[in-house]
């Protein structure tokens, strides 16, 4: 396994922090927090040592390291980036011991949301600004995994190559750069633009960046207890629900739009989508609770499939399981929402359907077309998206086991162990916003960050990559 060269790539996420560590320094400086400045300093020294250490290490050697490493490093990453992530709240005033500190920056890291954080009010902005910007930085990383290696044609765990996006060739270091550049671009016009709707829609500056962070990421963390004080009117309703799209639908398809590329052909993934969210949306409002308004349907529906989950949701019927059905099926394959994916669903039933068909027709020749246009479905692609949801099951029952044992009720187990292995927040579209993680136990809070990591990574990446290591192959 080439380590030097792991540890090259994992230089330059750690330098992110170092980024986000001088954000803060100034933040604070800027508008007199100088409690816990010194955390911040800590974290730029730490994360800038270890940065520069591990790029110094590896930048002499051969960066194109192959599918392992890869997955080596993404896993790895997503293990060492929250460790840094937790220095603020292991060294600020608020009496957060060491593992409740890890808890919360793998709950921002991984986009999740769930917090041991019992009342937001209660700690200082910067603070709140930081559990925004590891949901951001998360979110980045979480996109240019997916693109340059879980979702590469090597190993097809996401099939993200059947969809238009970024370069996903043989050479990593290659892609690497050529991706990393143009989605760090996107990721952040993304961002600006909906740090702008909010601003048009007379959001406060700060609610809008923190909003935007969690937003672009698909994530769960929120700048007060309460959604409902900062977005409390119809504009602010409609522009987060209108943001929420964002990390549904396809990365690229924005910046396809603007840079005059987008073609009807090429994004039948994305026209599912919106035809999928535009139908929830009918359905729930004149057929169910038609008294909530529109407005809040359509961000009750946007805030679940984009398996962020945050809400100002409130309706006398229950209907918190089927909410916690819709994130289950998350957005687009390149997209920051996380789920069992639209389209290995739409694999998943096409294939049984073309199967049916050809019981009934056998002398019928049938292409196996992703959306009846140029990219293919083979065998493994139908392999992996039904292994993938056999893990989903298996994964639900285990952490649903492990949690009862912590005394919590069956419902709120099974509710959250969806929600942990969709990376959603524990919010009240699934009657669920009391719930508190302070209080579960050591081991409990342990599996639960392990399964938000194997929730991002993948499951079947993670199983992968410890049979080569067992195994030696």
């Amino acid at each position: 396994m080439n380590y030097k060269s792991i540890l090259f790539f994992l230089g330059i996420y750690s330098l992110f922090v170092s980024f986000f560590s001088i954000v803060n320094i100034l933040y604070s400086i800027y508008f007199d927090f100088t409690l816990g400045l010194s955390a911040y300093f800590v974290t730029l020294i730490v994360s800038l040592v270890l940065g520069s250490t591990f790029y110094y290490v590896g930048h002499k050697h051969v960066k194109d390291i192959n599918l392992i490493d890869q997955i080596f490093f993404i896993t790895l990453s997503y293990f060492l980036i929250p460790l840094l992530l937790s220095i603020p709240y292991a060294l600020s005033v608020y009496d957060i011991s060491i593992l409740d500190s890890y808890f919360e920056s793998v709950s921002g890291f991984t986009s999740t949301g769930f917090s041991i954080i019992e009342s937001v009010k209660n700690i200082d902005d910067p603070l709140v600004l930081w559990r925004s910007s590891s949901q951001w930085l998360g979110g980045l990383i979480f996109i240019l995994s997916t693109i340059g290696t879980i979702g590469s044609k090597q190993i097809r765990i996401k099939p993200a190559y059947l969809v238009p996006g970024g370069a996903s060739g043989r050479n990593f270091y290659n892609n690497f750069n050529y991706n990393f550049i143009k989605i760090l671009l996107i990721y952040s016009f993304s961002t600006f633009f909906i740090i702008f709707i909010f601003s048009f829609a007379d959001l406060r500056l700060l609610d809008s960046v923190n909003l935007s962070f969690t937003i672009i990421s698909a994530g769960g963390f929120i700048p007060t207890d309460n959604l409902s004080t900062i977005i409390y009117n119809n504009s602010h309703i409609f522009a987060i629900s209108v943001a929420l799209l964002f990390p549904i639908l396809n990365f690229f398809l924005f910046f396809d739009i603007i840079s005059r590329q987008f073609n009807f052909k090429i994004y039948k993934e994305t026209i599912h989508l919106f035809i999928l969210v535009f139908l929830l949306i009918l359905f729930i409002y004149f057929l169910i609770i038609p008294n909530n308004g529109f407005l809040n349907v359509f961000f009750a529906v946007v805030s679940s499939v984009s398996t962020s989950g945050i809400s100002t949701f409130s309706s006398r019927a229950d209907l918190s399981l089927f909410f916690i059905l819709l994130t289950i099926i998350g957005g687009s394959l390149i997209s920051t929402s996380s789920g069992f994916k639209y389209i290995r669903f739409y694999i998943l039933l096409k294939i049984s359907y073309q199967e049916i068909y050809r019981l009934v027709k056998p002398k019928n020749i049938i292409e196996k077309n992703l959306f009846n246009v140029g990219s293919k479905i083979d065998d493994q692609d139908v392999n992996i998206a039904f292994l993938v949801f056999i893990f989903f099951i298996i994964s639900i029952f285990l952490l649903s086991g492990i949690l009862t044992l912590d005394s919590l009720t069956f419902e709120n187990s099974f509710k959250l162990s969806i929600l942990t292995l969709t990376n959603t927040v524990n919010s009240s579209l699934f009657s669920m916003e009391s719930f508190t993680f302070f209080d579960l136990s050591f081991f409990t809070k342990i599996s639960l960050i392990m399964f938000m990591i194997f929730a991002k990574v993948e499951i079947i990446a993670v199983l992968y990559l410890l049979k080569r290591f067992i195994f030696r192959e």
